[in-house]
């Protein structure tokens, strides 16, 4: 539990120390958000506000992970997921920025990329022999997806990728919504790892280690938060939108 206190606490001073500086650098440079002609005319406002401050959160999530983790395969699968589609934002939002477009990386070339990362994933949980099951928690039944869980799987990956970059339209929607998600996924881990066992020392240390990378990344985000509100001094980019949207598929 202290660990994910730490990672949490860690992550966020990170963020909220580091985001001036950050900011100023993306000033600096000129990475500034190009606003799409056909969105409201009030949003024309935000042209030039510094963008791919996701960079931001997940240098201070990642740092803190890994100063507290106990590097197990499935919570290094989250980050690798995480990085993974912020790296796929990333050339997204380079594009825009070297072009003084709005328009970044082809749809096609995303999906190739989203498709290679599902390919990872699907390795990992083979070799770790995860259930290809799908629970429905309203009815009580288990569907047995078989050689379907591969296809369901980039499914998952690619539309919450994509639904979070989406969602990314206003001043700390993505962020905030991405929290609450990111939230629930951390309580339901760390309730999951105290109930492993009565005995502390026993305990799944797994269930510990997701926890940690999810309370890392609630840590970071609230932290860049701060900036992100209305009004934003900065924007998370697709850098930042996909990532949350590949923590919160993975996860």
């Amino acid at each position: 539990m202290t660990r994910v206190l730490i990672a949490a606490l860690t992550a966020l001073i990170i963020s909220v120390l580091a985001g001036p500086r950050f900011i100023a650098f993306l000033r600096h440079n000129e990475f500034g958000q190009h606003i799409r002609e056909e969105g409201p005319e009030h949003h024309n406002t935000k042209q030039g506000t510094p963008t791919m401050g996701g960079l931001l959160f997940l240098l201070a999530a990642t740092t803190a992970f890994l100063a507290v983790s106990h590097y197990r395969l499935q919570a290094l699968t989250i980050l690798f997921v995480t990085l993974g589609c912020a790296g796929i934002g990333f050339l997204d939002d380079f594009i825009k920025l070297t072009h003084r477009r709005s328009l970044g990386l082809a749809g096609r070339w995303k999906m190739l990329l989203l498709l290679g990362i599902t390919v990872v994933v699907a390795v990992v949980a083979h070799h770790i022999k995860l259930s290809h099951d799908v629970f429905i928690p309203i009815v009580d039944v288990s569907v047995p997806l078989s050689y379907a869980y591969y296809p369901f799987l980039f499914l998952v990956i690619a539309g919450a990728a994509n639904g979070a970059n989406l969602a990314d339209g206003v001043d700390g929607l993505a962020a905030g919504t991405g929290i609450i998600a990111l939230f629930t996924f951390t309580a339901m881990m760390t309730t999951s790892y105290i109930r492993s066992s009565t005995n502390p020392a026993a305990r799944n240390i797994t269930k510990l280690d997701l926890a940690i990378i999810g309370a890392a990344l609630i840590g970071g985000t609230i932290g860049f938060l701060w900036y992100n509100a209305f009004p934003a001094e900065v924007f998370m980019g697709d850098t930042g939108s996909m990532a949350i949207g590949g923590a919160q598929a993975s996860s």
